[in-house]
This record gives structure tokens, C-alpha cells and sequence, in this order.
């Protein structure tokens, strides 16, 4: 795997925000493996492949749930009209 000067662990990596609940471009703070998150400024930064946070993080369980809670917000205002 090839380093790059942005992202110290190569092209692969992947950063994520557990408190921002976001994939995120980490910064990396002097210690080798912390990083932070430039939106929220925590050191609660995860890194990995793409899969492995999915996979770890269960985020397609997060995207589906928000994802029926914004239909049936939507559903309860429509009904409401």
C-alpha cells in the first residue's frame, strides 16, 4: 500500500466521525494513530476500509432506520393536511 502526504495509511482509508456520524477527511493529531474530525473538532475518529466501518458501525442500519423515520414524518404531516 502506497502513503500519500494527505492521508498518512494510503488512499484506502477511510475516517470516520462517530460523533458527527460522518465520513470525514481525519486530521491527524502528533501521536501516530489519533486524528481528529475538522467539522466537530473530537478526537473520536475511527479509521478503515469503507467496508470494515459499514460493517463495524452498522451504517446501513443507521441509513435505513433514518430513512423511515423521515417517511413517516412525512406520512403524519400529509395526513395532518
Amino acid at each position: 500500500m502506497a502513503k500519500s502526504k494527505t492521508q498518512p495509511f494510503g488512499e484506502n482509508i477511510k475516517y470516520y466521525c462517530k460523533d458527527c456520524e460522518k465520513f470525514i477527511q481525519g486530521k491527524q493529531v502528533g501521536r501516530k494513530y489519533v486524528f481528529r474530525c475538522p467539522i466537530c473538532n473530537t478526537k473520536n475518529v475511527a479509521f478503515g476500509t469503507e467496508k470494515s466501518l459499514v460493517n463495524f458501525f452498522h451504517l446501513d442500519e443507521k441509513k435505513s432506520e433514518k430513512e423511515e423515520e423521515s417517511k413517516s414524518e412525512k406520512e403524519e404531516e400529509s395526513d395532518k393536511k
